[in-house]
């Protein structure tokens, strides 16, 4: 049901006694057997619904059923069970119900607030125009032609003449909560379209408030006052006092240190209090709603909420919600026959709100298949239909047509989401998204500015990365433009997001990457404005990064990727090495630009030793993509003075090679060429060949290289016919994903304490089936700087 017939409910009917009271008044004189009763019966509840619910789970999870969908029927199963079989059960009273239903009340409420601190406000802005746009016409639609449709039927089961204009309403309103819920749990809230599925949902929300107005104008006009004014003291409340006051204690927060419990607490309780005020005047839970998009979603505080407080409501408070809505669901008691108009409805209803939806896509130049899929994103039903529908059992509806809607909406979230899981893969969407948009040094123009991204871990990181800034030689023609993006590790169930560093301090007072940025800040006013530093944050589960920065490296145009790594860290933290490996891994697989891996041991020192930056380069070349990467930043280097380059060419001769490899050796020996004829101009570069006969040959001439550079570049992998044998001889490196060459220089033998690596990697095509094309023009991107 929506808002506004809860408003105008409290306006003619006076309050409506909430669960709470109601419960309190079950304890006034109750007996000590009572008591035990209800906390038998509150056991039995409890682990008949967990236990139904796990069956469920496994059963449907191969139909790729989200857990709304398990846990409804998990509450119908568990209530046709009891009444039919269990004796003790089927004559329990409903006053036995009221603990249930408290608890139920306060999981969803916790829920919500849950829901909205996980939001992020912010991307409203940048979907705006298409937002209102479909928002509007995917609500307005389906409730226009539903009321017309519904003029000529006979809705049984409405209490009231105005039950049916209530009932039409809720059937055609998007609740932005159940959206963030249900995009959370299908990984899909960092999408373009996820996140224009949410700002439409948010235009939904605004709609029906302004409709709660013109509700309360046309009840009584003085009654528009009154809410005018109780709404805006509100939102003075929230902005004015609250939010402020957050934003203060988070800012004083002690760095990496936890949230104390006693400001977890008070936060909690202040979520019930501003809950039950807004109750009190007729707005269901706008005040913990509001509560909750106010305070940061990211680290500290949104990340801690989401540790401390999730586990509770989602395990222990929102099974007994279900239990609640399984109670009130009477399957039995449907008769197809009766409830036909109500399902025609609803059914229509559901395909009105696509058919809005599409054409309204269609119209902002969106793609047909994605313009379909936000129909069904906005379809897609959650607790909160429910919990709306368990406030209006009594006052608008009956129990039969309660089940009818319930059931419907179980049933249309059960087809549309396997839907979106299927035809919305993170894998396709990323791949598909960044095949046109591809990149690398190769295809960079040498007389345009270079971008470069570079991921960041933490502050040991930044000084090996100001350093490769130097000895790629920025100049006038040639600028650099560096984007620096600190990576933070999201803990918990929180929306991940990318924001530029001013903006991210503006939300949230986090001081995390205030060092980082401001060396880079420090290094941008010393280059004489010949790097230009760009700072971002990305703050999200290592599981999931990948897509946030490769994204990014798409709509930035970047040509190069610079990832530090950790593969050789101390083995203490085993997980978080396995995690940024994996992290590593699953960039190279989808970036749409070449990946360079940054190996730091001696590149932070070139800058401290003297006054003046001074860096000997090596390029290890044998052949292939990779290698020519390498060589290609290389040239770059050239010029400068207090930089020397140095390539080595590895050739192998006697060695088959067929077509393929022939046309990549005139790619390298062209290449070799240009980088020629500028070191003859370079007094500081130099080339040599070596001829090898065999791959021990090559490792022995390779080990000879050891202590004579400061950094040493070269290809990930190379075409040297069987004699490299890169499959054979990874079996016994240490860091596989470094290359045979890569391994063997970026270990400790070969590096010591004088010697950084870096590895190039060109992009590649994603395997398998994570082939998609997409048309990269589809109304331009729809994620900018919001929260990916």
């Amino acid at each position: 049901m929506s808002l506004l017939g809860y408003l105008l409910h409290s306006r003619l009917k006076g309050p409506i006694i909430c669960a709470n009271v109601t419960t309190h008044s079950l304890y006034i004189g109750a007996t000590d057997d009572h008591f035990a009763r209800n906390y038998t019966v509150l056991m039995s509840q409890f682990i008949c619904i967990t236990l139904a619910y796990l069956i469920l789970r496994l059963i449907l999870r191969p139909l790729r059923q989200p857990r709304f969908v398990c846990s409804a029927l998990a509450g119908i199963l568990v209530n046709a069970i009891v009444r039919g079989n269990a004796t003790y059960f089927a004559t329990l009273p409903k006053e036995e119900l009221l603990l249930a239903r408290t608890l139920g009340v306060l999981g969803t409420t916790y829920l919500q607030f849950l829901t909205a601190v996980k939001a992020d406000t912010t991307v409203i802005y940048h979907t705006m125009r298409n937002a209102l746009i479909i928002g509007s016409l995917s609500m307005f639609l389906p409730f226009a032609l539903t009321f017309l449709v519904a003029h000529n039927l006979s809705l049984p089961g409405m209490k009231h003449e105005y039950s049916q204009f209530f009932f039409i309403t809720g059937l055609g309103f998007t609740r932005f909560a159940n959206v963030v819920y249900a995009f959370n749990e299908l990984n899909i809230m960092t999408s373009d379209l996820g996140q224009l599925a949410v700002s439409c949902s948010m235009v939904c929300e605004t709609i029906v408030w302004l409709l709660m107005f013109a509700g309360a104008y046309a009840v009584a006009p003085r009654v528009l006052f009154y809410c005018v004014l109780s709404t805006a003291t509100f939102l003075l409340l929230i902005f004015g006092i609250i939010r402020p006051v957050i934003m203060l204690i988070i800012q004083k927060l002690p760095e990496r240190k936890p949230v104390s419990e006693f400001f977890i607490s008070s936060i909690l309780v202040i979520a019930l209090v501003l809950a039950s005020l807004t109750d009190m005047i007729g707005s269901i839970n706008l005040g913990v709603v509001m509560f909750g998009l106010v305070i940061p979603n990211g680290p500290p505080l949104g990340t801690t909420l989401s540790e401390k407080v999730e586990l509770i409501t989602m395990e222990i408070l929102m099974p007994m919600f279900y239990v609640v809505v399984g109670f009130n669901t009477d399957v039995h008691s449907v008769d197809l026959k009766v409830s036909r108009d109500t399902l025609l409805l609803i059914l229509l209803s559901t395909l009105l709100k696509i058919v809005g939806s599409l054409v309204a896509a269609l119209c902002c130049k969106l793609r047909l298949q994605h313009s379909i899929l936000l129909g069904l994103m906005l379809n897609i039903k959650g607790p909160f239909d429910v919990y709306l529908l368990n406030r209006y059992l009594f006052e608008d509806i009956d129990k039969k047509t309660y089940t009818v809607t319930v059931l419907s909406q179980v049933a249309i979230t059960a087809v549309v989401t396997p839907l979106i899981d299927l035809f919305y893969n993170p894998h396709k969407r990323l791949s598909g998204s960044l095949r046109k948009s591809r990149r690398s040094m190769q295809t960079h123009p040498s007389d345009r500015e270079l971008r470069i991204l570079f991921c960041i871990h933490n502050e040991d990181d930044v000084p090996g990365i100001i350093s490769l800034l130097q000895a790629s030689n920025p100049t006038v023609a040639s600028p650099i433009c560096a984007y620096a993006l600190h990576l933070n590790e999201l803990v918990g169930r929180a929306t991940p997001f990318i924001l530029p560093y001013n903006k991210q301090m503006k939300r949230t007072k986090s001081k995390r990457s205030y060092h980082i940025m401001r060396a880079f800040e420090n290094y941008f006013g010393n280059s004489n404005h010949l790097v230009k530093v760009k700072p971002y944050t990305a703050t999200a589960s290592y599981k999931t990064m990948h897509e946030y920065i490769c994204r990014l490296a798409r709509d930035e145009s970047v040509p190069l990727i610079v990832l530090p790594f950790h593969g050789s860290q101390e083995m203490s933290n085993v997980p978080n090495v396995i995690a940024l490996r994996n992290l590593a891994e699953k960039i190279q697989a989808y970036s749409p630009c070449t990946i360079g891996t940054l190996v730091d041991t001696n590149m932070r020192h070139c800058l401290s030793k003297s006054t003046t930056f001074s860096c000997k380069v090596g390029v290890i070349f044998v052949g292939g993509t990779d290698d020519r990467e390498a060589l290609t930043l290389a040239l770059r280097m050239i010029g400068r003075p207090t930089v020397s380059v140095t390539v080595v060419r590895i050739i192998f001769h006697d060695v088959y090679k067929d077509i393929d490899e022939i046309m990549e050796n005139k790619l390298d020996n062209g290449l070799i060429e240009l980088f020629r004829v500028k070191a003859g101009a370079d007094l500081c570069s130099t080339y040599h060949e070596v001829d090898v006969k065999d791959s021990e040959q090559a490792i022995s001439k390779i080990q000879g290289l050891k202590n004579k550079f400061n950094l040493v570049m070269v290809g990930q992998k190379r075409s040297a016919g069987s004699v490299f044998s890169e499959e054979t001889m990874l079996n016994w490196s240490e860091n596989p994903e470094l290359g045979v060459i890569g391994d063997l220089v970026a270990s400790s033998d070969f590096r010591g304490e004088t010697t950084s690596v870096l590895v190039l990697r060109h992009y590649r095509d994603p395997k398998g089936s994570f082939h998609h094309h997409l048309n990269v023009h589809e109304g331009g991107s729809l994620l900018r700087r919001a929260p990916c």
